[in-house]
C-alpha cells in the first residue's frame, strides 16, 4: 500500500450535519428540509451551483431572507482525533495520505480554518467542488490516482457511505466502511496492520 484516501465528512469530521438548523431557519421539518437539499446536493458537490443561488431558492421557496452563510455559519463539526492519529502514524511510516471529500466551498473554507483542521495532517486535499466531481463517480477516484501516480491495488480508501466504498472497490482499491457502532474497532484494526507491516 502507498495512497490512503480519507473522506471528510462523518469520518475525519464528525457531527457534519446542517440540515436540522436550515429547518429550524426556516420554520419547517428536517425531513422537508433534507429532501428539498436532496435536489441540489450533487450540483452543490460538483460545482456546478454556488452555495448563494441555493439559498436564493430558499427565499424563494419560504418567502424570507437569509442573511449570512448559513451552510458556514451552521457548519461545526467534532475533529476524529482517532482518525486523524492514524493518518499521521502512517505518514511517519511512509505512507502517503490525501483527504478525498464530497463538499462545497463553504464547508471546505471553514474546515481549512476551523480549530484543529484536520488539512495540516494531509499531504494533498482533493475537493469535488474543486474538481467539478463527486463520488460514488468512478472518475472522482481515478484522477486522485493519477495525479498522486499510485495504482488502484496500492491504494486504500476510507468513507463512511457504502455507495462510494462499492465505487472504490470495484476499480480494486482497498477500502474501509467507517460507519455503524463498531467502526472504530474495524479501523483500528484496519490501520493497525498496515502501520505494523511497515515497522517490522
Amino acid at each position: 500500500m502507498k495512497l490512503f484516501i480519507f473522506d471528510m465528512g462523518e469520518v475525519l469530521l464528525l457531527n457534519v450535519g446542517t440540515m436540522r438548523k436550515f429547518a429550524s431557519m426556516l420554520g419547517t421539518g428536517k425531513d422537508e428540509m433534507l429532501s428539498d437539499y436532496l435536489r441540489y446536493d450533487a450540483a452543490l458537490m460538483d460545482g456546478y451551483m454556488a452555495p448563494e443561488d441555493y439559498y436564493r431558492h430558499l427565499e424563494d421557496k419560504y418567502c424570507t431572507s437569509i442573511a449570512g452563510d448559513p451552510f458556514s455559519d451552521f457548519f461545526r463539526p467534532d475533529v476524529n482525533a482517532r482518525m486523524l492519529g492514524y493518518a499521521d502514524a502512517l505518514r511517519g511510516c511512509g505512507f502517503r495520505c490525501v483527504i478525498g471529500s464530497n463538499t462545497f466551498a463553504p464547508h471546505w473554507e471553514y474546515a481549512r480554518i476551523m480549530p484543529g483542521s484536520p488539512f495540516p495532517h494531509f499531504d494533498a486535499l482533493y475537493a469535488s467542488h474543486e474538481m467539478r466531481m463527486s463520488k460514488p463517480e468512478t472518475a472522482f477516484f481515478r484522477i486522485i490516482c493519477q495525479r498522486e501516480g499510485v495504482p488502484y491495488s496500492e491504494t486504500a480508501f476510507i468513507d463512511d457511505n457504502e455507495a462510494n466504498i462499492a465505487a472504490a472497490a470495484s476499480l480494486g482499491i482497498t477500502t474501509l466502511l467507517y460507519s455503524g457502532e463498531d467502526r472504530d474497532e474495524r479501523a483500528d484494526a484496519f490501520f493497525r496492520r498496515y502501520i505494523r507491516w511497515n515497522r517490522s
